[in-house]
Order: C-alpha cells, then sequence, then structure tokens
C-alpha cells in the first residue's frame, strides 16, 4: 500500500470516530441533559452534516479501492471540494464552531503527503473561501456591523494562522521523512548496485552449477538406461530359457501369467487365446479368482478395442481406463491396463521379395487398480516378452503337430503301431509287477480288398475312419486301441481276462456288424473278425501276446470270418480282474 493510501485510511478511521462522538454528544446533550422531547435544530443540522461526511467518508473508502487516489486532478478535486463543503457547513448552514476542526485533517494529510509548499495554496484557498462565505453570510443577514464583523473575520484569520502553524510543524516533519528517504533511496540504490553484482556472480555460478547438473544427469539417465536394458535383457533371457523349454501349451502359458505377475507386479493378469473361425476370444489362463470378475470379463472379452489391437499387432496402453471403452473392466474397479498382442513372428517379415503374415495367437491382459500404473518402460517390456511367448506357443504348437502325427495314426486319429507298442509295454510291466490280468484283440475288416476295388480308395478310407470312430467311442477310458496296419486294427485291455474280452468284442463285432456306411450314393455295411489272447493264460510275453492273438484271429478267417476266435492253451486257468 502507497503512503497516501495509508495517510487516507487513517483520515477515513479517525472521520469514522469523530461522527461516533460528535453524534454521543448530540444524544447526551438533547436528551439527558436538555431532557428534549423533541429534536431540536442544532442537533437535526447536526446530525445531517453528519450523514453527509458519512457519505463523504463512503465515496473516498470507493475512491481507494479502485485505486483513484494516484490520480492527481481526482485528488486535488476531493480536497477542494472537501474543504469547501466544512467551510460552507460552518459559515452558511450554521453547523457547530467544531466542525472547524474537521479542516485540519484534510490540510494534515496534504502536508504529509506533499510538503509545506503546496499546502500553502490549500491554505490561501481556505481563508479566501471563509472569507467569501463569512461576507455573504453577513450580507444575506444584513448584519454590517463593525464588531461583528471584525469578530467573524479575526476569528478566519486566527484560525488560518493557527492551520499555519499546525502545517509548518508538519511540513517539517515531512522534510526530514523526504530527507530520510532519500538516504534510503541512495543506499538502496547502492545496494541494488552490490545486489546486481552479487546476482551477476551468482548466475555465473548457477550456469556452471547447471551444466554439471545436466552433465551429471546425463550420466545418470545414461546409467538408468543401461541398467534397465540390462534387466530387461535378463528378463526376457529368463523367460525365453523358461518358456522355450517347456512344450505342453497348457503348462508353458500358466508359467508365463506368473512371470508376467512377477515381473510387473500387477493386480490381474489374463492370457487370452484366438478362435480365428469364431473371431472371439476365450480365457485361457487367469489369476482372477472372484467369480463375479470372471463373469464380468468372460461377456466383454471380446470387445472392439481388443480385436483391433491383435488384428492391427497394436498394442494398448490405458492409464486412465473408460468402462465404456473398456467394457469388461465394468464395476472391477480397474484404472490401467496393458495389452498385448501375441503374435507367433514379428509383425512382418521379407524375404525373398515375400511377406509373411503374422500368426495370431492371442492377447495377454495386464490390468492394475491404481491409475497411471504404466509407463512406456513397462510396455516396450511388455512387447518383448509378448514376442518371445508368441515364438514359443508356435513351438509347443508345432511340437504338439509332431508328437500327434509321432504319436495317432494320420487317418483314423487313434494311436499308431509304434505308440501302440510302447504303451503295450508299460501295461505289461504293469500287469507281471501287479498280478493282473492283460488281454489283446486283433481285428481286420472283412474283404476290404473288395472296397476299394468296388468303390475306390476314398471310399475305403472312410471306412476306416468309420470303424475306428464306432470302436473309439465304446471303448473304456482305459483301454488301447490302435491301428496295426493296412486294414488291421489291436485292442488293449488292462485288468481284463479272457471271457470278459470275448464279451467285449462279441458286442463289438456286432455293432460294427449293423452299422451301414454311407457317401453321398454308395451304401455298403462291412463285417469284422476278431482274434483274442491274454496273459498269462496264453502268452507270457509282449510279443507272445500278440502272435497268440493273431494265431487266433487267422482261425476267425479260416472258419468264415465275421467271428470271434480265441487263443487255445492247454491248462489255462482264467484269472479275474481285481
Amino acid at each position: 500500500m502507497k503512503k497516501i493510501d495509508k495517510y487516507e485510511q487513517v483520515y477515513i478511521n479517525l472521520t469514522w470516530v469523530f461522527i461516533l462522538l460528535a453524534f454521543l454528544q448530540m444524544v447526551i446533550r438533547d436528551y439527558f441533559m436538555q431532557n428534549a422531547i423533541l429534536i431540536s435544530f442544532d442537533s437535526l443540522s447536526t446530525a445531517i452534516f453528519l450523514i453527509s461526511i458519512l457519505i463523504f467518508n463512503l465515496c473516498k473508502i470507493y475512491l481507494l479501492k479502485k485505486d483513484m487516489f494516484h490520480n492527481r486532478p481526482m485528488y486535488n478535486l476531493l480536497r477542494l471540494l472537501e474543504i469547501a463543503y466544512i467551510l460552507f457547513s460552518v459559515i452558511i448552514m450554521g453547523f457547530p464552531q467544531w466542525v472547524y476542526v474537521l479542516v485540519v485533517f484534510p490540510i494534515l494529510i496534504i502536508t504529509l503527503e506533499r510538503g509545506k509548499e503546496k499546502v500553502r495554496r490549500f491554505l490561501i484557498y481556505s481563508l479566501v473561501l471563509a472569507i467569501i462565505f463569512q461576507g455573504i453570510k453577513i450580507y444575506s443577514n444584513h448584519e454590517i456591523r463593525i464588531g461583528s464583523i471584525y469578530f467573524y473575520f479575526s476569528t478566519i484569520f486566527f484560525l488560518h494562522a493557527m492551520l499555519l502553524i499546525f502545517s509548518e510543524l508538519c511540513g517539517k516533519i515531512h522534510e526530514d521523512n523526504y530527507e530520510s528517504q532519500q538516504q534510503n533511496k541512495m543506499l538502496f540504490v547502492e545496494l541494488t548496485d552490490r545486489y546486481k553484482q552479487l546476482e551477476e556472480a551468482q548466475k555465473e555460478i548457477k550456469i556452471q552449477n547447471d551444466k554439471l547438473r545436466d552433465t551429471n544427469l546425463k550420466i545418470e539417465d545414461t546409467n538408468r538406461k543401461l541398467t534397465e536394458s540390462l534387466a530387461e535383457l535378463y528378463t526376457v533371457q529368463q523367460i525365453s530359457e523358461v518358456i522355450n523349454s517347456i512344450f505342453d501349451i497348457q503348462k508353458l502359458l500358466q508359467n508365463v501369467n506368473d512371470i508376467i505377475i512377477g515381473v510387473m507386479g500387477v493386480k490381474y493378469s489374463t492370457i487370452l487365446m484366438y478362435n480365428e473361425k469364431k473371431n472371439i476370444f476365450k480365457i485361457h489362463t487367469t489369476n482372477i479368482s472372484d467369480q463375479q470378475e470372471l463373469i464380468i470379463i468372460n461377456d466383454n472379452i471380446n470387445c472392439e478395442v481388443l480385436l483391433d489391437s491383435l488384428n492391427s499387432g497394436e498394442p494398448v496402453i490405458e492409464n486412465f481406463v473408460d468402462p465404456e471403452e473398456f467394457p469388461f473392466v465394468e464395476n472391477r474397479g480397474i484404472n490401467s491396463l496393458i495389452c498385448i498382442p501375441l503374435l507367433a513372428r514379428p509383425k512382418k517379415f521379407e524375404r525373398a521379395q515375400q511377406i509373411t503374415e503374422t500368426k495370431k495367437m492371442g492377447l495377454v491382459l495386464i490390468e492394475h487398480k491404481l491409475a497411471n500404473a504404466f509407463d512406456n518402460n513397462n510396455l516396450r517390456l511388455m512387447n518383448l516378452i509378448g514376442r518371445q511367448v508368441g515364438i514359443a506357443m508356435e513351438n509347443a504348437a508345432l511340437y504338439e503337430r509332431m508328437n500327434e502325427i509321432a504319436t495317432f495314426d494320420n487317418l483314423t486319429k487313434i494311436y499308431n503301431r509304434l505308440s501302440f507298442q510302447k504303451k503295450l509295454e508299460e501295461e505289461f510291466e504293469s500287469a507281471k509287477k501287479n498280478n493282473y490280468p492283460l488281454s489283446l484283440a486283433i481285428f481286420d475288416i472283412d474283404h476290404f480288398k473288395r472296397f476299394n476295388d468296388t468303390y475306390g480308395h476314398l471310399f475305403g478310407d472312410k471306412v476306416l475312419k468309420h470303424i475306428a470312430a464306432v470302436i473309439k467311442n465304446s471303448l473304456r477310458s482305459g483301454d488301447i486301441f490302435a491301428r496295426f496296419g493296412g486294414e488291421e486294427f489291436i485292442i488293449l485291455f488292462p485288468k481284463t481276462d479272457i471271457k470278459r474280452a470275448a464279451e467285449k468284442v462279441e458286442s463289438l463285432r456286432k455293432k460294427l456288424e449293423k452299422t451301414t456306411i454311407k457317401d453321398e450314393l454308395v451304401s455298403a455295411s462291412v463285417t469284422v473278425s476278431f482274434g483274442i489272447s491274454c496273459y498269462p493264460c496264453f502268452a507270457s510275453t509282449e510279443s507272445e501276446l500278440i502272435k497268440t492273438a493273431d494265431d487266433a484271429l487267422y482261425c476267425a478267417k479260416e472258419a468264415g470270418r465275421n467271428c470271434v476266435k480265441l487263443a487255445v492253451k492247454e491248462e489255462c486257468e482264467f484269472i479275474q480282474a481285481p
């Protein structure tokens, strides 16, 4: 706040006090000392004056708030009007003489703010105006008497002489303050110069420090990036070693999910598999245990944003999740997420001018309940993990396919001869160890060559697949069924004696006998011949078990086909399966 504002504020406060005291004096005089019932004319005029002063002060407060006291013409006009109003009220209006005291306040303010040279003009203005007002009053009252004129004008001159003396004293105070201010200004200028010198030196030091700090920050940033790169490289290396050593997709994805939760420190991690034919996602692996949350995510995972991410191969990172855009987070408290497409190979690679599209395997969806939980470093690391997982999934799928080719017959989708031989070894060792019977049946299709010659090899293949499907669907889960040759099949019945095996095989023969195979306009029925053997009644080794069953099959063919024959060996005792 500037000096004039402070002085004016003090002046206004003193005026409030003056108005309050004048009002109290008027009340005490009229009501307590004079016991007046009605308000006197003097009291009414005094009240009018006090109200006008009050209004004038409110105007000054408004001007102070609007910062208009620093406008010199406005300030001079205000002071001239103020002095003129006080003199007019006392001389013309006949207000009490003590009101003259109010002239002291503006004179004091002018002196303290501008000095005694400036205030003299206002004193002259006040004296001239008082003489004019007094002359007008005398003339209007027709009181042209020497004594009265002398008294009035001598009072005016006396009061202004006192105002002059008072202004001189205040002017001296103003001069002292002015000298002090000038000294302070000189001191301030000197201090400012020194401060500028010090500031220049500090700036130079700051520039040097900034350069050092920038260098240190660059070194720290380089070290941080190097550390992060090494950490990411180590993490990816460890993940690669783990996932590339697992060829079971179920186990692979479970391990991957556990690794992601540990590395990323997320609330939830879910792996979604993609069905390309139906163009939908299905939850494969997740650590979400709450059933309600599982229902929500399962019902909403096939949303546009996830399908777009997989189709474009671009990851999605969102730190302020909107449930309208990501419906699978609704009512689950998820605020941040990253979605990484699982691709079998890099998005596109070029070799011999050919571009190969990626295979869409699925998505990894990691979620956090905190907002702004992920950054670009997390996204980059998840991209690296996603690529490794995609490649590992393709390797696992290839391994599974190779294992399937090596284990199962390509046409009938049952065990092939090599796989059956391994199963037979395992079951035979178990039967010997645990002393239970093991039955084996061999059968082939009667006159199968006629089907091929008559209807063609494609129809023959259909016959093989149909018979394999019927037999497979009729066996127990523990029975082992395999294709043993061209049209020859073999069945292993663990913990089954030859009597029970014969009953089962006979039911299979009857079921096949009633079967009709159709292919467009072609329709045919088939029969099969069975030979059965059993350990330990008819064989003591694996090869002997197969040979005795094969001999029994030969007997079935000799007997006219479409029948079941048992291996023959004297003194054989049936061992019932436990």
